[in-house]
């Protein structure tokens, strides 16, 4: 089929509710008449397969407007077959799925829109509207309307992705139902089956009802599981029975993000707009709001096309379904102290989320506390292992400032507590894995041989600083400069290979720290016997505030985010002690992000790395100690019983060889790249 000239108004990939519900609004407020309209779908919609249900007050939207639409409405609602409750002055209402199907072949008729059947693939944007390419011809439009099945971005960690799946049964009995006023919305008194699933009842007539098993879990829920059990529940509850239709269905339940390319012109509609609610299933409302909202935007010519989602409720969602997805026996739990404690008119309103904080607040209180905590637990440890240094290292010296500030008395042990432990968890270990580094190839090589190389490198260091501090220390600064910016350089653009750019910048960063603590940088020198940095602390710490300028400007220029980030860090912790903004950096920045360097590039698991990492680990602990010994038995009297001086030399000592690795390393990681 060739492409239509001129261009379609509308199109609308898929003609399930959410598109019908889009037609009723663009009908309400005149804007199908003289547009030309197509509606794509592959299935004919002639069967009634779905069950669309809402509550709301029968005198407000959307049950006004879908009045001609609602085939059955329920006043009374019952949980786990206790006594009902009014739900006054809301109702909940029902629509088949035929009667929406029956809806949106009228407006086809009486708009004379066109209709065909046949699936969209493919949707992109051409030079003035849209190309849609379906498996039967391709078409120009103007506007898609996009219902087509929601796809998902990859889970995050603090995201659970659910599936809603039921098989349920139009029933006729022969007993009269006990009251058909009123929905049996849940009810647990099934097997559970290490998921939550429950009986939901909508009673049609006196003797004629929709009852239907439903799971909420991971793994949908085949015909042949569920319908013994709810065939089963008819039968004791209901007695005599006969099967006049089924439904079967899933609906997702996910908090992930859902994977809608931004097209312009291209406007999601139903669950691709992201209107089912993730804790629930529901969604007729939701669409039915996103469809109002989308046609008057369109009459009054603004941009107000998505839906808007509480980050608030969002988060209610996905501790539920953690909780749902971690621990399942916990639904049947929640939901029956949930609908307990509370009243159902506040139930459905925290549904609706129409509540405020302090109602929420007294809901959660109603419920098992235990696995929300849980759940909170998992959500924030996800989100903080995906922070990225750049990203925490500001608040974390803000916050260690205002620690100094407030209680200096205390900060020394604070400084060491987190100096030590940052030190031992990935400030040795990042550097604790060069026997798989030194031959350029991420492979195991003889220990005794490369304990013998890299203890006579620190030795020859370690001579170096007893007989020529002062060049040990010149030395020192230059490669741990190169090392410092080459890791840098790698994280914040690794396809720039720039030796200038790396030493460079290590040095700025090493001047700004060292600069910034003259006194504590001169006693380190005193105590190595070599000559003090000439300027004082004030002179100091101007110097150190200019060169952070300089790296402002330089990280503003190159627009690098994460070298600003670094700056400022840097340029706050010139108010903090010298060992707590050296540890800022070396283990916050730098280890961090050689550690992540090396996982990636040896593709390896964070425990496997730190298992290969613990000999080594262990080994440099026992060269410090030595080190430590030497020196207070007067073996190495040139570096006297400072503490920091020793940590100083222990550290050059063990890194010549280390950055001789990593080195290696990441010109052979840049040779891949290239290649």
């Amino acid at each position: 089929m060739s492409t239509h000239f001129p261009p379609i108004d509308y199109l609308f990939a898929g003609a399930g509710a959410s598109a019908t519900l889009m037609l009723m609004r663009l009908e309400k407020y005149g804007l199908l008449e003289n547009k030309s309209v197509l509606i794509l779908d592959p299935d004919a919609k002639t069967e009634d397969d779905k069950t669309y249900c809402f509550w709301s007050d029968p005198n407000k939207q959307p049950a006004l407007d879908c009045k001609h639409l609602i085939s059955h409405r329920w006043s009374d609602i019952s949980i786990n077959q206790k006594p009902a409750e009014s739900m006054m002055p809301q109702a909940y209402h029902h629509i088949s799925g035929l009667d929406v199907y029956k809806e949106l072949r009228r407006i086809v008729e009486d708009h004379k829109l066109n209709r065909l059947q046949g699936g969209v693939l493919k949707i992109k944007p051409n030079k003035n509207n849209l190309t849609v390419i379906s498996d039967i011809g391709t078409w120009e439009a103007k506007m898609v309307f996009d219902s087509r099945p929601p796809e998902y971005s990859p889970l995050k960690k603090e995201d659970a992705h659910l599936i809603q799946s039921f098989l349920g049964f139009v029933i006729t009995t022969e007993a009269p139902l006990m009251n058909d006023n009123c929905v049996d919305l849940m009810d647990f008194g099934i097997d559970q089956q290490g998921e939550t699933q429950f009986i939901y009842v909508l009673p049609f007539e006196k003797n004629k009802a929709l009852v239907e098993l439903t799971r909420f879990g991971s793994a949908t829920i085949e015909p042949s599981e569920a319908e013994p059990i709810l065939l089963d529940y008819i039968e004791q509850r209901y007695g005599q029975y006969e099967i006049v239709s089924k439904e079967i269905g899933r609906i997702p339940m996910s908090t992930a993000t859902i994977a809608n390319y931004q097209i312009p012109g291209v406007i999601p509609i139903g669950a691709r707009a992201g209107a089912v609610k993730p804790s629930t299933g529901y969604a007729f409302k939701n669409m039915f709001d996103h469809a109002d909202r989308i046609a008057m935007s369109l009459l009054e010519k603004t941009k107000s096309l998505n839906i808007q989602k509480s980050k608030r409720f969002n988060f209610y969602d996905r501790l539920l379904l953690l909780i749902l997805s971690q621990n399942p026996s916990q639904g049947k739990v929640i939901f029956e102290a949930l609908f307990k404690k509370n009243k159902t008119k506040n139930i459905l309103s925290f549904l609706d989320e129409k509540t405020n904080i302090f109602e929420d607040i007294r809901i959660f209180l109603s419920l098992p506390f235990k696995p929300f905590l849980l759940a909170v637990w998992w959500v924030v440890i996800a989100k903080l292992r995906r922070i990225k240094p750049h990203q925490a290292l500001i608040p974390l010296s803000i916050a260690l400032l205002i620690a100094y500030t407030a209680v200096p008395y205390l900060f020394n042990y604070i400084q060491i507590i987190l100096f030590t432990l940052g030190l031992l968890a990935i400030g040795i270990p990042h550097g604790a894995v060069d026997h798989l580094l030194e031959n350029g190839h991420y492979v195991e090589r003889s220990k005794a041989g490369f304990i013998l190389h890299y203890l006579s490198l620190a030795g020859i260091n370690l001579v170096c600083w007893i007989y020529f501090p002062l060049y040990a220390l010149v030395f020192f600064l230059l490669y741990s400069a190169w090392h410092f910016g080459q890791t840098d350089m790698q994280e914040w653009h690794p396809e720039e290979n720039s030796p200038f750019k790396n030493i460079a910048w290590g040095c700025l960063l090493l001047s700004i720290i060292l600069c910034g603590h003259t006194p504590e940088t001169n006693h380190i020198l005193e105590n190595l016997s070599i000559q003090q940095i000439p300027f004082n602390n004030l002179e100091g710490k101007i110097i150190s505030v200019v060169l952070s300028i300089m790296g402002i400007a330089w990280s503003l220029l190159t627009k690098r985010r994460q070298m600003l980030f670094s700056v400022l860090m840097l340029a706050i912790s010139i108010q903090l002690p010298l060992i707590t903004s050296f540890g800022l950096y070396f283990i916050g920045q730098h280890s961090l992000n050689g550690w992540a360097h090396l996982k990636k590039g040896m593709n390896l698991s964070n425990r496997l790395l730190y298992r290969k990492a613990l000999p080594f680990t262990l080994g440099a602990l026992v060269l410090f100690m030595l080190l430590g010994y030497s020196v207070k038995h007067h073996y190495l009297i040139q570096f006297k019983e400072h503490w920091l001086s020793i940590f100083f030399v222990f550290i050059s000592c063990i890194s010549f060889p280390h950055v001789m690795a990593m080195s290696k390393f990441y010109q052979k990681r840049e040779s891949i790249q290239s290649t």
